[in-house]
């Protein structure tokens, strides 16, 4: 059985944590402050990813992930990362080609209501938590297919 406590755990679920707040907060500055509407929605997806993976991390630690999850599970949720990668991806390559199209020069808080890359700054935090849930999802799996045993075994 692996160790389930640790400095690594902490620092994982504290920065799902601040991901969770940063990432709710900041959709209601940029969606309803500064009408920046784009950055507003990848502040919130980035925050929802958090979540899911503050989620299982806090299972993980209380030893309750096999209750929720099956191995089957993980995998479906380790693809529901891969999708939260590859729009994060999408999303930073977009809005830097149209910010160099474009010719923005930086955000200020004069043109942060329409910067593109504020933009593609929350698509790279909606890579960033897309891709720590796949990781996650990927290890706990794998640790949860060396400890899962279920109660009735499937018929062959």
């Amino acid at each position: 059985m692996a160790q389930r406590g640790g400095c690594f755990m902490y620092y994982n679920i504290i920065s799902a944590v601040f991901g969770v707040l940063v990432g709710l907060s900041s959709f209601g500055v940029f969606f309803f402050y500064f009408e920046n509407r784009h950055a507003g929605i990848w502040a919130f997806v980035s925050g929802i990813y958090a979540a899911m993976t503050l989620f299982i991390h806090v299972l993980y630690k209380r030893h309750t992930l096999e209750i929720w999850y099956t191995p089957g599970n993980l995998h479906q949720i380790r693809i529901l990362g891969v999708l939260g990668l590859l729009a994060g991806l999408t999303g930073i390559i977009t809005y830097i080609t149209f910010a160099i199209l474009n010719k923005e020069d930086l955000p200020t808080l004069e043109n942060i209501g329409s910067s593109h890359y504020i933009m593609a700054v929350w698509a790279m935090m909606t890579l960033k938590w897309g891709s720590a849930l796949f990781a996650f999802a990927h290890v706990y799996r794998k640790r949860l297919l060396e400890e899962y045993h279920p109660l009735i075994s499937p018929v062959s």
